[in-house]
């Protein structure tokens, strides 16, 4: 650049904290000035679409306009600052929709932030929307970064959507015209219009890859099939036809892989065989784990639906049946957990799902929650029944009403033309088993309510109620009652599902972690071609961990060892290295004695009361089920 204003601005810009938003600045304003030939103190009119044109992109959007609409309302919402808007934009960064309140319309209009306003680099200089298309990654240009004086005003924060091939087919975008606003202030809201633009990406991934095998990857068992996973679509052939912003990153590392066997070394039967394919209209299966070429390991699941399946599998021998690692009852209703807490509550489970008892479980993350759920619907209901599990927090707030209750055929642009029953009836004469239900959103809530209280279901875009018979088992990590004094979760909605409330033991708590090991590696081994245990030193180690992550760390670490066991046996060199950097408890002498000191000290209290329960459990501060599960820990019974 040249020029002391144009020396003096570029000083401006280096004043910004990180050298990336720097170079992306810079370079910037060296394309609008040698490349766009733009002066930074042209004052010129915004360039608006007339509604017409506006309107013929919105349809060449294809379903982008439709799945985002819901989307950039919600994320309006969640800007809790006053003054900002926000807007989503195509590929060219014209504006298609917009969210702000009516009072400020006019200011941004004036500013040439409305439906129709073309925000490209070359026609409005550094801005958000255009420097965001180019950089391919979330940016803040804030105030003086804008390369036109006239945009000074201007505080603007967007992310990228990309398609399945990896390219920018939209912005989300939020902008104020405000004096007050720090660069600071925009670090939150970056990081929120990047999880709303990573949201969209995954919605649109789906719609446009559901003819594709989706395989779901994640350095960590625990988050393959959450919102962080990642997701690439094979085709028929075994090619990658599209992948996800963050499945990119992990196919540049298996050097910019472009099918299976030049990322795993195996073709697509080896995949499936691998991974396996279980039953269902849209099928996945428990996460195992999968050698990358050139070194590393992922873990991996795929997703499946009917018409895929038919298509995938019909023609391949279907996959050897070997033994699970889960943790649910077998076709007897047996649960085979040797832990006296475990046992009681599977018990207590089965028998109130039996009368059709509503059953809330609470419980630290991976502590089993939908293990137990699975066994106690087999006891109580039947394995053959349906069991529908749900996880409310990983379903995109535009999707879960319609995932749940079903939508009639053509109810929105992409609806399934002969529409969709939903997840609820499809857990019609079995258990509906909803987890995290404390992040489902409000107007779902009362959706739910109605449908608990009613019977019935009405799928969106219908008028003709569906009548559903199931039991219901939902689950949370939150604390609901303090949700529901917080106004995230609705006090009706929370005494209908506590019927009965079941609180499972922490992974740490439990006396049977030998035998889970014995149980988890004779599935996982199972898996992976041969029997695999521990050595004396490993099997204390895992005795001696505090398990943050519960049984999903223990699988996920049991899972990775497995892989480097190649004799038979797990030593401390097949453990994760991070395991290793885990702070553990104290060994099992001074636990003993502790554990001693507290069964004494809780028999002394129930002699006080004489054995009765409620008075026991009051004087000791806790629930019931609190001190049934501390006596059966301790194997406390009353002598007669």
């Amino acid at each position: 650049m040249s020029g002391n204003h144009h020396g003096g601005r570029i000083e401006a810009a280096l004043q910004l904290s990180g050298v990336a938003q720097n170079r992306a600045v810079l370079e910037s304003w060296q394309r609008c000035e040698q490349r766009f030939g733009l002066a930074h103190d042209t004052l010129r009119r915004p360039e608006v679409m007339p509604e017409s044109q506006t309107r013929q992109r919105r349809d060449r959007s294809g379903r982008l306009y439709h799945h985002a609409h819901d989307l950039v309302r919600t994320l309006y919402r969640k800007i809790d600052a006053s003054g900002y808007a926000v807007f989503l934009t195509d590929n060219d960064g014209v504006i298609l929709d917009s969210v702000a309140a009516h009072t400020l319309l006019p200011s941004f209009r004036t500013n040439g932030l409305l439906p129709g306003a073309v925000w490209s680099e070359e026609r409005e200089g550094t801005n958000g929307i255009g420097t965001c298309i180019v950089e391919g990654r979330p940016i803040t240009i804030h105030k003086d970064e804008h390369f036109l004086a006239q945009h000074a005003v201007l505080t603007c924060t967007a992310a990228p959507v990309f398609d399945p091939e990896g390219q920018v087919c939209s912005v989300l975008d939020v902008s104020a015209v405000r004096d007050d606003i720090k660069r600071t202030d925009c670090l939150r809201v970056r990081s929120l219009i990047a999880d709303y633009a990573d949201a969209l990406e995954r919605i649109l991934f789906f719609d446009e890859c559901a003819s594709d095998l989706i395989l779901h990857l994640h350095p960590d068992a625990q988050h393959v099939g959450s919102t962080r996973d990642a997701l690439i679509s094979i085709g028929p052939d075994g090619n990658i036809r599209g992948a996800t912003s963050t499945a990119r990153r992990l196919l540049a590392a298996a050097d910019n892989a472009r099918d299976v066997q030049s990322m795993f070394g195996f073709d697509l039967d080896g995949l499936i065989s691998t991974l396996g394919v279980g039953e269902g209209t849209s099928t996945s299966i428990s996460a195992k784990a999968l050698p990358v070429n050139g070194g590393g390991l992922l873990f991996g699941r795929i997703t499946l639906p009917e018409k895929q399946r038919r298509k995938f599998v019909s023609m391949r021998p279907a996959p050897v049946s070997r033994p699970s690692a889960r943790l649910a009852a077998n076709e007897t209703g047996e649960i085979p957990d040797q832990d006296p807490a475990i046992r009681r509550l599977y018990k207590v489970g089965s028998k109130l799902l039996t009368n059709r008892i509503n059953v809330l479980m609470s419980g630290e993350t991976g502590s089993g929650k939908e293990h137990m759920a699975r066994a106690i619907h087999a006891a109580s209901v039947g394995a053959r029944k349906p069991f529908v599990a749900i996880n409310c927090a990983a379903l995109p707030e535009s999707l879960i009403e319609s995932e749940l209750f079903g939508h009639a055929g053509g109810a929105f642009t992409g609806a399934a033309r002969d529409g969709f029953g939903g997840r609820i009836k499809q857990a019609d004469g079995g258990t509906l088993f909803l987890d995290e239900i404390g992040d489902m959103p409000l107007s779902a809530q009362g959706r739910l309510l109605r449908v608990l209280e009613q019977r019935t279901v009405e799928p969106l875009g219908s008028t003709k109620s569906v009548p559903v018979n199931f039991r219901l088992i939902c689950a949370s990590n939150v604390d609901l009652t303090r949700a529901v004094a917080d106004g995230k979760f609705r006090e009706d909605l929370l005494y209908r599902i506590k019927g009965a409330r079941l609180s499972l033991p922490a992974l740490r708590e439990r006396s049977d972690l030998p035998d889970l090991i014995a149980r988890l590696l004779r599935g996982i081994s199972g898996d992976m071609a041969g029997d695999v245990r521990c050595s004396d030193d490993v099997l204390e180690l895992l005795s001696r961990h505090d398990w943050p992550g519960n049984i999903r760390e223990l699988v996920n670490v049991l899972q990775y060892a497995c892989v480097f066991a190649e004799g038979g046996l797990i030593l401390r060199s097949h453990l994760p290295d991070d395991f290793h950097e885990t702070v553990t408890r104290d060994p099992a002498p001074a636990g003993s004695i502790l554990k001693r000191a507290e069964a004494d000290a809780l028999r002394q209290v129930l002699d006080d009361h004489r054995w009765h329960i409620s008075k026991t459990a009051k004087a000791l501060g806790i629930s019931r089920n609190t001190l049934y599960r501390k006596m059966d820990r301790f194997d406390i019974r009353r002598e007669v």
